[in-house]
């Protein structure tokens, strides 16, 4: 059976490690055996009862991957790809022929921080905007600390960008911790109904 892969992107500052620290814990992780892998090193510590591995070169991400499966037999395997990072140039180790025969793409979330995300899609645009659009889930963070003009604005330009993953907005990172595990994405029923259907019309993220 190939493993699960997901990715978790979003710039430094977004929550993405404490989002995946979270993630783990909820009813879709329970009895997987995880591996995270973190293309970047934040503020925050992954989680030390979950085996993580740092890489500091993309280049390393193939080798990683099918070792680490064939060793260990992970079920699912997680990488948190640092925002400035290309999504051509993740999309090229995970189209490899060798990673296609190991795992099973499951798409990715993207982490925003509000306080700073529409800066980012102005300046940085080339970066961001891709992994906005691919994502099957976006995760709007620190939404407690705009004004509500710009909130409204934001979710509006994100919609525009995606024009079909649900966002989940929460007002920080105390927040997002904590209703992670109870919200309906998070459940077995709700992610099966959505992954069923993506494959009856054939769709892969």
């Amino acid at each position: 059976m190939k493993c699960k892969l997901e990715i978790v992107t979003g710039f430094l500052g977004s929550g993405k490690t404490s989002f995946i620290n979270s993630y783990i814990k909820t009813e879709i992780c329970k009895n997987e055996k995880i591996l995270i892998i973190l293309l970047e090193k934040g503020n925050t510590e992954i989680d030390k009862n979950i085996e993580s591995i740092y890489l500091k070169d993309i280049d390393e991400l193939k080798d990683t991957i099918i070792k680490n499966i064939e060793k260990n037999n992970y079920n699912k395997i997680i990488i948190e790809v640092n925002g400035t990072i290309l999504l051509d140039k993740v999309g090229d180790v995970l189209k490899d022929k060798d990673i296609r025969k190991k795992i099973n793409l499951y798409g990715n979330y993207f982490l925003g921080n509000s306080k700073n995300l529409d800066v980012y899609i102005r300046n940085m645009g080339e970066f961001i905007i891709p992994f906005i659009q691919s994502s099957k889930l976006i995760i709007l963070n620190n939404v407690g600390e705009i004004e509500e003009e710009r909130k409204s604005f934001l979710i509006k330009e994100i919609k525009n960008i995606n024009l079909t993953a649900p966002i989940l907005i929460f007002d920080n990172l105390e927040s997002l911790n904590k209703e992670l595990l109870y919200n309906k994405y998070f459940k077995y029923t709700f992610m099966d109904k959505i992954f069923n259907t993506l494959l009856r019309r054939g769709k892969e993220w």
